[in-house]
């Protein structure tokens, strides 16, 4: 299979690797010190498997040839810029591991429906300073039909990547998949930038787990009116805490915390990652979306408001000199 990683973090470094080391034509986009550090030492991947692979560095968008997958590993806020920076090639199938719901749209706006797959990655790493990888979760990578149902396409692809090396699965309805981690996710990164913490010890702390709760209501509440069903999975059971008396809501988040602690302890979310190194943060496409879908459809969020400015506050702090 013929391959074009869309970015160079970890994420993209995690995936284009297991692919490369699988047998696959693996070409990486990349820019800057980013692609610098990979033409001369290679995917270095340290962590949960600790190998270094080799392939194809371009720097230019124009260069990408046709192929048969797209991989875009982009944040959020980069996304429509470096697909619309994309010439027009062929790419049979394509999909985008960033976080939230809205990158689906902008890949079928590019590409076309029919190219676009759903992707759902609970999948994570840190890139170091050094350029290496810090792979710390491989729980699964969703894939699946915007349309729904389970595709030979999608199998295909979900098989191809698990067999690389990073677990992964076709879904029969990857927008339930997508949704319900967005409804988690929205928490979980609000909470990790005001706390500065690794992922479990925040939400083992009882004050944050009401926080995650609570904003975990408001945001099931936004989907339930777009009639989407959330499901519990992986990292966060979001139908389960929803649904829960306050009480119970909290004690659910907490004990994902000590899960975490166990298995993950030095989990960071991205977003934290991000913060750290003076990075912008994924708000607009994520909170300021949340925002615009619970205007739309008249939900009241609150604690997402007060979270989106704070957060918003934080990023643009963190990036004045």
């Amino acid at each position: 299979m013929d391959v074009v990683v869309v970015g160079a973090g970890a994420l993209g470094t995690i995936l284009a690797a297991h692919l490369s080391r699988a047998g696959h034509e693996v070409t990486i986009l990349a820019r800057g010190r980013r692609a610098d550090q990979v033409k001369q030492d290679g995917l270095v991947v340290l962590g949960l498997a600790d190998f270094t692979a080799v392939c194809p560095v371009v720097t230019d968008p124009a260069s990408v040839t046709d192929t048969d997958l797209l991989i875009v590993t982009v944040k959020t806020y980069d996304n429509e810029a470096a697909i619309a920076a994309l010439p027009p090639r062929r790419f049979d199938s394509v999909f985008s591991v960033a976080n939230g719901v809205l990158k689906n749209a902008q890949l079928q706006h590019h590409f076309g429906a029919n190219a676009v797959l759903g992707c759902m990655a609970n999948t994570s790493g840190e890139l170091l300073d050094d350029g290496t990888v810090h792979f710390t979760r491989n729980v699964c990578l969703h894939l699946g039909e915007l349309a729904g149902g389970l595709s030979t396409r999608a199998m295909a692809i979900a098989s191809a990547i698990e067999r690389s090396g990073i677990k992964t699965q076709a879904e029969e309805d990857i927008q339930v998949v997508e949704w319900s981690k967005f409804v988690g996710w929205t928490a979980l990164l609000s909470l990790s930038v005001a706390t500065r913490s690794p992922t479990g010890s925040f939400l083992a702390d009882p004050y944050c787990a009401n926080l995650a709760a609570a904003m975990i209501k408001e945001m099931a509440a936004i989907a339930e009116a777009n009639e989407i069903e959330i499901i519990d999975q992986s990292p966060m059971p979001v139908a389960s805490i929803a649904t829960a008396k306050p009480d119970r809501g909290r004690e659910i988040v907490m004990e994902v915390g000590e899960d975490l602690r166990r298995s993950a302890p030095e989990h960071r979310m991205s977003s934290l990652q991000d913060l750290e190194r003076g990075k912008p943060l994924e708000v607009e496409e994520t909170l300021g979306f949340a925002l615009t879908e619970a205007s739309r459809v008249g939900v009241k969020t609150p604690n997402l408001a007060i979270f989106y400015d704070l957060i918003s506050g934080i990023g643009a702090l963190s990036n004045t000199p």
